[in-house]
């Protein structure tokens, strides 16, 4: 599913928060995001949603795993997300995107015709 577009139903929004440099006291770059406003903003099921998902990867055992465990309504993913951005959205590593309640991270962007596979590990 991540190398097509999904149905709209299962696009989730999210608030996107780029990643600006600002001087510490000694003048040292430091991170800083604007936590209250969004520099981008996509509800859910709209064009530019994205489908995110647990990440699936082989070990070294041998095992395909999701990072996910099972819990009562089913399958909880355990902080890391994937999914393919199709729009022309600039996005970089380090931004930061709220998917519902969570705070995720970009920490890899791959750039394949058509669309970009984003990487997104939970922070906080």
């Amino acid at each position: 599913m991540l190398r097509r577009t999904c149905p709209a139903a299962w696009r989730r929004g999210f608030s996107l928060y780029r990643r600006r440099l600002e001087e510490n006291e000694w003048g040292e770059p430091v991170a800083s995001y604007d936590m209250k406003h969004p520099d981008f903003t996509v509800a859910d099921g709209a064009e530019g949603a994205v489908c995110w998902q647990p990440v699936q990867s082989w070990q070294t055992s041998g095992r395909l795993t999701s990072g996910e465990h099972p819990a009562e309504p089913g399958e909880q993913p355990s902080g890391v997300l994937q999914g393919c951005l199709f729009s022309p959205l600039e996005v970089s590593a380090f931004d930061r995107v709220r998917v519902g309640e969570e705070l995720y991270e970009i920490r890899s962007i791959q750039h394949w015709p058509g669309h970009r596979k984003l990487l997104a590990q939970r922070v906080g």
